[in-house]
């Protein structure tokens, strides 16, 4: 994407939300070349953001910005990145509502042992979250790569719009614009109030306070987002209704809508995401899929999507 491509005032808007960012969150550790290749800011922009003030560092005469910085700017302007690429992929999870209504998904967990090398490498020994052992598909298997498992994930199949009260949900997620943000600000609901920016976890947080004064019966939730092949962390709400829990998550939808990634008619803020949530935990924080002793392992996930034959 070229400069004047851009819209001045997205620009303009995506700079001012840059600078609210403590300075403390940052770590000036991507280049001018890398701003380029990874994240699509190519250096007429980056001339550009430097003069409208953009946080930037200056090393030894080298240009350096933060990593989240430009991920976020990528995400507000639409910049061509790893990211971008990875909502192609997203949105045809919401393409087709009624094919998306029989889907089974199944996921392989794939792993290495941390600390290789250690005593009784050999046999390692690792274990499954009790939140997801059960739903194994086979056994654990081993081989030259590492330690991998096949899992029948529980997808969220009630499609359903919400109504009473959700209202609150839906004007309050028009206040907030979505940033990836640092775990320490994620958690800071005076950052959020003050300069309405969140991420998935804080949205969560600062809704679930909005519903239950709306009168909704609600709880965090966390799992996944199975945008396959590759499903990424997620947290959303779910509100009981008449008895069932059903998943909310009007920030993602009206994000995703902002985006161009869903149609926004189609998946309306008061409408529940059908089969593209993978539920773990009633709760905001993340589980460890596995665990070689006390130490949470770093997992591969890759998801395979079927779908019953419609004649």
């Amino acid at each position: 994407m070229e400069y004047d491509d851009i819209d001045p005032q997205r620009l303009g808007q995506a700079v001012d939300r840059a600078l609210v960012k403590p300075e403390w969150c940052r770590s000036y550790n991507v280049s001018r070349a890398e701003a380029h290749t990874a994240y699509g800011v190519n250096s007429e922009l980056v001339d550009v953001l430097i003069g409208m003030g953009f946080p930037y560092r200056s090393r030894s005469g080298q240009v350096a910005f933060d990593s989240l910085d430009l991920e976020n700017l990528g995400l507000d302007l639409g910049l061509p990145s790893a990211s971008r690429a990875a909502m192609s992929l997203w949105a045809r999870a919401f393409r087709d509502p009624v094919r998306m209504a029989t889907a089974r998904c199944t996921a392989q967990l794939a792993w290495s042992c941390p600390t290789p090398g250690h005593e009784g490498y050999c046999e390692c020994h690792f274990t499954v979250s009790p939140r997801i052992g059960g739903r194994s598909v086979g056994p654990m298997a081993h081989d030259i790569s590492g330690w991998n498992v096949d899992l029948d994930v529980q997808l969220q199949n009630d499609d359903h719009t919400f109504q009473d009260g959700f209202s609150a949900l839906v004007k309050e997620v028009e206040k907030l614009h979505f940033h990836r943000l640092t775990p320490e600000l994620a958690q800071d609901m005076g950052f959020l109030r003050e300069y309405r920016i969140a991420d998935c976890r804080s949205a969560s947080i600062h809704l679930a306070d909005v519903a239950v004064e709306a009168g909704l019966a609600v709880r965090q939730a966390s799992g996944y987002f199975v945008g396959a092949p590759f499903p990424v962390p997620h947290i959303w709400l779910d509100i009981n209704v008449n008895g069932r829990w059903i998943a909310a998550d009007p920030f993602f939808l009206r994000t995703l809508a902002r985006w161009g990634v869903v149609n926004a008619e189609d998946w309306p803020p008061a409408r529940s995401p059908r089969n593209v949530l993978w539920r773990i935990r009633s709760d905001h924080f993340q589980e460890p899929l596995i665990q070689h002793g006390a130490v949470d392992v770093p997992v591969k996930l890759v998801a395979r999507m079927s779908y019953e034959r419609r004649n």
